[in-house]
């Protein structure tokens, strides 16, 4: 008896040392990961760039079929919730089954706020529904929408051609003007003096249909953060300009660095979407305007100047104009690669046709 109870003991104490090994060597139990349309429910940014840090799928449909941005679109989000998403990858043109997308849920039931960041981020708002509809037919019935500033940019933009990657929504940099009616103002221009390729719209005075002229004040396109605003620019002599320009000479193209000392003062602002603005030739940077600073539509970033030129490097205010670039956020310029033709149409997809020259020279 006393045999049997022994080797009993041994048993349990050897199932128990067999159960702890395998606790210890147990693979570890892994983390699950957030739940993003939980995360929505907050319309907290923090809170869903939390979840989306650690690990929250992004590119999945909750039981509706509706995307992250959707959801977020129609849970009255905020533009900054919108962003969040935006920046993490969040596809803008996602249709559901019934062809809805995240643009047409903020213009049936949303708000100009939404409508107007989604077409800042690109939205195509030529896509349609099942029905046929497209996002400006569906504001129509959203009073909220349909009697804001947005809606008339919104059936503009519906009417197409829409050219994707590229937004729409913004306004021009200087109030009342037009892009210029000549080629050479365009991006894509060649700048032979630098064997360089121009990336900007230029406004001069004479060709935009609103005078320019020294300290004119330059407005942001559209809402965003600044990413770059040059206080401290000191003004190139003109030995320094003249080095430059040789630089470029000796090169086949004009080197980034260069280029970047050609374009004088600047104010660079990063938009819905990843785009990116860029100011460039100014007198002086508007007080506030600094890196990280929110900036909305219309603001004003700077005023107009000739810094980085040779007029500038020769002390005059002789020759003054915005220079204004658009870039993708794979680094692409708004015009590369064009035609004139082509550019007048895209700026008018992303300024407004109101934008367009009266007449192309």
């Amino acid at each position: 008896m006393r045999a049997l109870i022994a080797l009993v003991v041994v048993l349990l104490l050897a199932g128990a040392g067999v159960f702890a090994y395998l606790s210890l060597n147990a693979a570890p139990k892994e983390t699950p990961r957030p739940d993003l349309f939980v995360a929505l429910e907050s319309r907290d940014p923090v809170a869903v760039a939390a979840a989306l840090e650690g690990g929250a799928e992004l590119h999945v449909r909750n039981a509706a079929g509706l995307t992250p941005l959707m959801a977020a679109v129609g849970a009255g989000a905020e533009p900054a919730l919108l962003e969040t998403l935006l920046a993490a990858g969040a596809a803008v043109d996602e249709q559901a089954a019934s062809g809805t997308t995240a643009l047409m849920l903020a213009a049936s039931s949303g708000t100009p706020a939404q409508v107007v960041h989604l077409l800042n981020a690109g939205a195509d708002p030529t896509l349609t529904d099942l029905e046929g509809r497209t996002a400006a037919d569906l504001a129509r019935g959203n009073p909220q929408v349909r009697t804001s500033g947005a809606f008339p940019r919104l059936l503009e933009a519906a009417a197409g051609p829409f050219v994707k990657g590229w937004p729409t929504g913004y306004v021009v940099p200087v109030e009342g003007a037009t892009i210029s009616s000549r080629r050479s103002h365009l991006p894509g221009a060649p700048r032979a003096y630098r064997n360089g390729t121009h990336e900007g719209f230029d406004f001069y005075s004479g060709t935009v249909s609103v005078p320019i002229e020294y300290g004119t004040p330059i407005n942001a396109v559209a809402d965003g953060v600044v990413v770059r605003a040059d206080h401290g620019y000191v003004e190139h002599t003109l030995e320094e300009y003249e080095a430059l320009i040789a630089q470029a000479a000796r090169a086949l193209d004009t080197p980034p660095e260069v280029l970047d000392a050609l374009r004088g003062r600047q104010v660079w602002i990063r938009h819905a979407g990843g785009f990116v603005t860029r100011y460039a030739h100014l007198a002086a940077v508007a007080e506030g305007v600094v890196e990280g600073a929110t900036v909305r539509q219309g603001d004003i970033v700077g005023t107009t100047g000739n810094s980085g030129t040779l007029e500038a490097a020769q002390g005059t205010q002789d020759d003054p104009h915005p220079h204004v670039e658009v870039w993708r956020a794979d680094g692409v310029f708004l015009g590369a690669g064009m035609e004139p033709e082509q550019i007048w149409q895209l700026a008018g997809q992303v300024f407004g046709q109101a934008a367009l020259p009266p007449y192309h020279d």
